[in-house]
């Protein structure tokens, strides 16, 4: 990978700053940081990075590696509107509109190369790493010196009312915080974050792709977040609650006869899940290991039975990994296919990845990907020699 060269051979200019966005895998907490929940992300060395040119007229060249066949779109400062055939771009529309309406003042164009390394419909946030990667870039470019936490809130904006994808802050906040080595147990209400040893002696984080296409996983999401919304509506009449993550075990106990079947397996992921994330910050901190994959397992069951987000795909992938040794699998991410994330026992790493893609073969017809997890600094500028 040359990014000046293939800044150059695309767009026959040299580029005036390079710049690289991690994606996340998220250990567990899934499916609340829109409830108000904590969470325990982490950003990946895996993600996008983008070369940039500025321009003295009003117009936004963009080319990425990962869409080839679309070629360099071409985009106007005085037209922002959301349009289909746009694809990807859109993204990249939509923060530039949102700086626009904030009366930031964006009066040139550029020209934009974008390489991901992220696999597409992967679970792994390649969405929320293109539009922190757009904020920082504008805020850069255009000395605004956002904080990381503004520039994680303005791409979850984007995300939200330009591209109508209801997500919570979660992905981009990691992104745009992440530390070297470490995960950030975040609290989603607050935007606080603490900084969590996650690697266990002994022990590697594995990302498996399932290479599973999302079909649904727009719709799909944008379903469960309106049930949680619903159940809240419903629980506020008997708990004085802002956020589901505030409910306890007891509390649900307590209130579940008041919603049906479905709201009712939905709340108790919610609240289960985010207990299973406060016993993890413990088990991490005295390197528990056989504690961390039965949190895991836990997590991944509630996903699969309560809020039903997993899909056959995922539980094969899942199934393999414990088959192979992993002490413990979980789905990460929005689910419906994607990735699971597994902790496996370092001894075991050299015929892990073999015997699961064989037993994921047999059950689907799909070959999976495999992926050592590093954890990385969140978006940043870099050199390029």
């Amino acid at each position: 990978m040359n990014l000046q060269n293939d800044f150059i051979n695309t767009f026959h200019q040299k580029p005036d700053a390079f710049y690289f966005s991690p994606g996340r895998i998220n250990l567990i907490g899934e499916h609340i940081d829109y409830n108000g929940g904590l969470v325990l992300p982490a950003a990946i060395s895996l993600g996008t990075y983008g070369v940039i040119r500025m321009r003295d007229d009003q117009l936004i060249r963009v080319f990425s590696t990962n869409f080839n066949d679309l070629g360099i779109i071409e985009i106007s400062l005085h037209d922002l509107a959301y349009k289909e055939n746009d694809n990807y771009a859109n993204y990249i529309k939509g923060v530039f509109d949102l700086f626009i309406k904030k009366h930031h003042k964006i009066n040139r164009g550029m020209d934009i190369y974008i390489h991901g390394t992220l696999p597409p419909q992967s679970g792994l946030s390649s969405s929320a790493s293109l539009l922190v990667l757009m904020v920082y870039i504008l805020s850069d470019v255009y000395h605004l010196d956002l904080s990381k936490t503004d520039i994680a809130l303005y791409a979850k904006d984007v995300e939200n009312h330009y591209m109508h994808m209801h997500c919570g802050i979660m992905d981009q906040l990691i992104i745009a915080k992440g530390i070297n080595h470490k995960a950030l147990l975040m609290h989603t209400s607050t935007l606080e974050t603490t900084p969590i040893h996650a690697f266990i002696d002994g022990y590697t984080w594995v990302i498996m792709n399932s290479h599973y296409e999302r079909k649904t996983t727009e719709s799909k999401y944008n379903e469960r977040v309106k049930e949680c919304q619903d159940a809240l509506n419903i629980i506020k009449k008997e708990k004085n609650i802002s956020e589901l993550c505030e409910l306890s075990i007891s509390d649900y106990n307590d209130i579940k006869h008041h919603l049906n079947e479905v709201l009712r397996k939905r709340v108790k992921h919610v609240v289960t899940e985010q207990n299973r994330v406060l016993k993890s910050i413990e088990v991490l901190k005295n390197q528990e290991a056989i504690p961390m994959g039965e949190l895991l397992n836990a997590s991944h069951s509630s996903l699969k039975n309560d809020y039903e987000v997993t899909g056959f795909h995922l539980d094969m992938l899942v199934e393999g990994a414990l088959l192979a040794g992993a002490i413990g699998a979980r789905v990460t991410g929005a689910g419906f296919g994607g990735c699971a994330i597994a902790l496996v026992k370092n001894n075991l790493l050299d015929q892990f990845d073999q015997i699961v893609d064989q037993y994921y073969y047999q059950k689907t017809n799909l070959h999976a990907s495999f992926y050592p997890v590093e954890f990385v600094d969140g978006v940043k500028k870099i050199e390029v020699a």
